[in-house]
């Protein structure tokens, strides 16, 4: 049963009644994600102070914003990122799907997402092919938002299209490393819905190692 619900202050949109599991991994994978965040914020504080300075430099609005997205237990959470684009990116991503004659979709947001944006500045445009916009995600993790393994997060509108099936994807806290991006995850639901399903009831400290080397070799090339 699916309602709307409030817990500890925030906003719990797809609140499953009486849930009584743990976040996949509990204790150990939360220990782990705190570990290997604060360690990461720690080596590229430098880096992070940096382009924090060239984003306030070279855009207007806040430094830092918000996507608002649903994480584990269905409460709504806000996943950070460098700020890439003007404040009006949105009206500007619109008018490109008009030139293209494609509607505002969950398939086209999520193609939004997790492929570059055509319509950003120079320093957006790199921060998003390095791949750097989202470090700020590591905070997310550090506070229990997110993990540093886990499924890609997705927006209200994307989930409606789990129906029945939600709870395999709410188990799990997002990752800041999708492991559906790295096992060649096409974009089709229910191919995330079986991926989501299996990391749920097959997680292992050993996967997400696998994950995070996958990763990693990934992107020295």
């Amino acid at each position: 049963m699916v309602s709307s619900a409030a817990r500890n202050g925030k906003s719990s949109l797809l609140h499953i009644v009486n849930l009584q599991y743990r976040p996949t991994g509990g204790f150990t994978k939360r220990f782990i994600d705190i570990f290997i965040s604060i360690s990461i914020i720690l080596i590229f504080l430098p880096l992070i102070l940096m382009i924090a300075a060239l984003v306030k430099l070279s855009t207007t609005g806040s430094v830092i914003c918000g996507h608002a997205e649903i994480g584990y237990d269905g409460v709504s959470l806000d996943r950070l990122k460098f700020r890439t684009s003007s404040p009006s990116g949105g009206a500007d991503f619109a008018q490109h799907l008009a030139t293209q004659n494609l509607a505002v979709t969950a398939e086209t947001l999520w193609t939004r997402k997790h492929q570059p944006d055509v319509s950003l500045p120079p320093l957006g445009a790199v921060l998003q092919q390095l791949g750097l916009d989202g470090l700020p995600q590591l905070f997310n993790v550090l506070r229990g938002d997110m993990s540093i393994v886990g499924p890609s997060s997705l927006t209200m509108r994307e989930i409606e299209r789990y129906g029945s099936n939600t709870s395999y994807y709410i188990k799990s806290r997002p990752g800041l490393i999708g492991y559906r991006l790295s096992s060649g995850m096409d974009g089709h639901y229910f191919r995330r819905l079986q991926l989501d399903r299996n990391y749920t009831e097959n997680w292992t400290v050993v996967a997400d190692c696998r994950e995070i080397w996958q990763f990693l070799t990934v992107a020295r090339r």
